[in-house]
């Protein structure tokens, strides 16, 4: 990996590392590639036969649909996508649900 040649962290950080890094890459090749498909123009670090394929795939039927679809779930103001856990973590919630039952079982 060309990264860790220029820096350095301890070993036991290398799978979190990883993972952050895969993560951001990730996030910003989808953010690449949804500007060139929006400006429909060819960047220079994708190849014309790539580009053509990405083309035709974005202008097929499944994809308009998928497209239409997600455009109506992003639009709606109702529906299973609210976050209703506060401000706490997952972690957090389980943690208070033992402590709870762990508290009702001992005054029984």
């Amino acid at each position: 990996m060309l990264l860790s040649r220029r820096v350095q962290w301890a070993p036991e950080h290398e799978i979190e590392i990883k993972r952050n890094f895969n993560s951001r890459a990730s996030h910003r090749l989808s953010e690449l590639f949804r500007d060139a498909r929006m400006a429909r123009e060819r960047p220079e670090w994708i190849p014309n036969d790539v580009w053509t394929r990405l083309l035709e795939h974005w202008n097929s039927p499944s994809y308009q649909s998928k497209c239409i679809v997600a455009k109506k779930n992003r639009a709606s103001e109702t529906g299973g996508t609210l976050h209703t856990g506060g401000s706490i973590t997952t972690h957090e919630h389980a943690l208070r649900i033992v402590y709870t039952l762990t508290v009702c079982i001992c005054h029984i």
